[in-house]
């Protein structure tokens, strides 16, 4: 097998034991993505700050959207959002999407946290002149008491499933989501976690059993699936054929009729407080 973390390596890799591929299926991760190398040589996972450290050195910080990109979520998003938001974003990563819910006039201020150090100081350069977008070096699990009750939108895009994904995962989580419920206003209030896992992966750790309201947090979970699109160089993996006159460096595909589009989805859960 090839590594799927880090392509251009060339490294072998030992496929992994039945028991940790039902971990990170219940995870709702993709474990081909976590297999891990030949002893001695393996790379540090998703959940590990080492990763991200190595990936964004690696790609010079440039932009870079997990799972879905803005407009893919627009719809489902920018209806909870007003000119005078406060928004959070955990494990902001290089997305634009910080930048662009200030030029759309969806927020007055974003605030991003990531754990890597390196990538928030060269984010603060890059937008040294952007009023309305502030950026902490913070784990998401130990965030500042002084911003208690302070945000209208807490956004999380990929980086709880990242954290469910390694070690501990289970208590990690539950930190990270105790760290957002005390950050968001009483009132009014959301919590969005973009997603890969599916609602019987998440729900139990987002809500209280058979039913779509917790008492620990005090919000109420609804759910929203969007289609998972597909990329010109992935049409193989994905079993989608490119469209005529495209030169497969970022054409438009067509699923095939073996795409499940109930499987092929990413999943918004959208935890509210009246």
């Amino acid at each position: 097998l090839a590594c799927c973390c880090f392509p251009k390596c060339g490294r072998v890799l030992v496929p992994l034991p039945a028991l940790w591929r039902q971990v990170f299926a219940m995870a709702g991760v993709d474990a081909a993505r976590f297999a891990c190398a030949v002893p001695g040589t393996a790379g540090p996972s998703y959940s590990d700050g080492k990763y991200w450290k190595l990936r964004y050195t690696e790609k010079t910080f440039e932009p870079f959207e997990w799972y879905l990109k803005w407009e893919q979520i627009k719809e489902i998003v920018a209806p909870l959002l007003t000119a005078e938001s406060e928004v959070l974003v955990l494990g902001c990563g290089t997305s634009l999407l910080p930048e662009q819910l200030l030029a759309e006039g969806l927020a007055a201020q974003v605030t991003c946290v990531d754990q890597c150090a390196e990538l928030i100081e060269a984010l603060k350069q890059k937008y040294a002149d952007k009023a309305g977008l502030q950026f902490e070096h913070l784990s998401a699990q130990q965030l500042p008491q002084d911003w208690a009750q302070r945000f209208d939108l807490v956004l999380d895009k990929a980086m709880l499933d990242c954290v469910l994904s390694g070690r501990q995962a289970r208590p990690r989580a539950d930190e990270i989501l105790q760290a957002v419920s005390a950050v968001l206003k009483s009132s009014g209030s959301r919590y969005v976690l973009v997603s890969h896992a599916r609602p019987e992966q998440r729900l139990h750790i987002l809500c209280q059993p058979s039913t779509d309201f917790s008492q620990e947090y005090q919000w109420t979970v609804s759910r929203h699936k969007v289609p998972r699109p597909l990329a010109a160089g992935d049409a193989a993996a994905k079993g989608g054929k490119a469209k005529k006159g495209d030169d497969g460096l970022g054409g438009t595909l067509e699923a095939s009729a073996a795409c499940n589009p109930e499987e092929n989805a990413y999943h918004i859960y959208c935890c509210e407080r009246e």
